[in-house]
């Protein structure tokens, strides 16, 4: 098992194995996380879409 690098995992929210991340925005928010196996052109493992009120906090976080 890897070692935990960034703090204890949500419970149902944990990141399957993938060598890279792409980001979408919307102006300054992070909207979107898409993590993929095989680089660039791999296979979508895991997307978050997130979600912010009108001042600018998260409000949600969806996992697909």
């Amino acid at each position: 098992m890897p070692a935990q690098l960034y703090g204890p995992t949500i419970p149902g929210l944990a990141i399957p194995e993938h060598d890279y991340v792409s980001m979408t925005y919307s102006g300054s928010n992070l909207t979107g996380v898409v993590y993929k196996q095989g680089g660039s052109n791999g296979a979508v493992v895991t997307t978050l879409t997130l979600a912010y009120d009108g001042s600018g906090n998260v409000t949600s976080i969806t996992k697909s």
